[in-house]
């Protein structure tokens, strides 16, 4: 059965939420990159996520879907592991098979890391929100939003 009505603003919510954990996670995982040039800690992320999802809950609006986007935002610094990776390989001299064939699979290596980090942090991220959701439920002054019946 469909709903009558003006369409649900869900992702513009989760979206509001989302910047707020992501954009707070954002500067602490660019550090943590940074200080050692090879480890990129997303403990940041997972707390975005709780941030945002508690927020997102309060608000009446799903916190599932708003740490998805936490963790996206929040693990930008894999693009920077991705050039970094591209920046060290680009010098590489030999013959031309050689290089046509590593610059290929290095190409290929960096789009595996890219999907694999914003994956990972896309996950904390979710697991950080439906932490905050589930925070958001239990206040003792019961205060949690009623849905509609």
């Amino acid at each position: 059965m469909s709903e009558t009505g003006p369409p649900t603003q869900h992702g513009t919510t989760q979206w509001k939420y989302a910047l707020i954990g992501g954009l707070a996670s954002l500067p602490f995982t660019t550090l943590s990159y940074w200080q050692t040039g090879s480890e990129l800690s997303l403990g940041a992320v997972l707390f975005g996520g709780i941030l945002a999802g508690y927020l997102a809950t309060r608000a009446g609006a799903e916190s599932s879907g708003t740490g998805t986007r936490v963790g996206l935002l929040g693990g930008l610094p894999v693009l920077w592991i991705v050039s970094d990776i591209l920046a060290a390989t680009s010098g590489l001299d030999g013959p031309a098979w050689f290089v046509t064939s590593a610059t290929v699979l290095t190409v290929g290596f960096t789009i595996g890391v890219a999907i694999l980090g914003f994956g990972i942090a896309a996950l904390i991220g979710e697991v950080g929100a439906r932490i905050g959701g589930w925070l958001a439920g239990k206040q003792p002054d019961g205060s949690t939003p009623v849905a509609n019946s």
